[in-house]
């Protein structure tokens, strides 16, 4: 009976510590919510839009949560975007950062997944689709364990997401496990 008070009480804290809040942690946890039936809302080929939404420095953009897909794992988010033509985005510049670190808190999201490969070490550095390397002062000094980014806190944070002030830190940089499910922005 204790091995399973512990249990549980484990799968709750694990699942609470999670990016996506208690019930998508839960979800994450006992590997379910990876389609939902009727909905376009999961990731795989579920999931279906008409093009470009969004446009910035003369470029084409797909938001995925204005179509509302906002279910994907990183790897399920870069299929999305190839389905479209399209690759997960590079925020690799200052001016691109400024802009859809902007746009996740003007319409009030809770996170979205990039293209950025993170390198943890030293000085962490993130690599993106477009070729490029970067270092960033937009990561966030907090996350699920408390530590600043990036902390590969699950051993396996090679992925980067921007949350909006999930750990009341802004609009920030979070090295987040691969699996964990998120809407996706794509560039053409």
């Amino acid at each position: 009976m204790k091995l399973a008070v512990i249990l549980l009480i484990s799968g709750l804290a694990l699942a609470s510590a999670s990016p996506q809040g208690f019930f998508g942690g839960l979800r994450n946890f006992f590997g379910g919510g990876r389609g939902r039936p009727g909905g376009n809302r999961g990731g795989g080929g579920r999931c279906r839009a008409n093009g470009p939404n969004h446009r910035f420095g003369g470029k084409d953009y797909l938001v995925s949560w204005r179509v509302g897909c906002t279910s994907f794992t990183s790897g399920e988010g870069a299929a999305f975007c190839r389905s479209q033509g399209m690759r997960p985005v590079s925020l690799d510049t200052p001016a691109k950062e400024r802009e859809f670190t902007g746009l996740v808190a003007r319409e009030n999201q809770k996170y979205f997944w990039t293209g950025g490969n993170v390198n943890h070490g030293r000085n962490p550095t993130i690599s993106w689709p477009s070729g490029r390397t970067t270092s960033s002062g937009l990561w966030s000094n907090t996350g699920g364990a408390g530590r600043p980014q990036p902390d590969n806190r699950e051993g396996n944070e090679s992925c980067l997401a921007v949350l909006n002030n999930f750990y009341n830190d802004g609009v920030r940089f979070h090295d987040v496990s691969c699996h964990h499910r998120k809407p996706v922005i794509c560039e053409a």
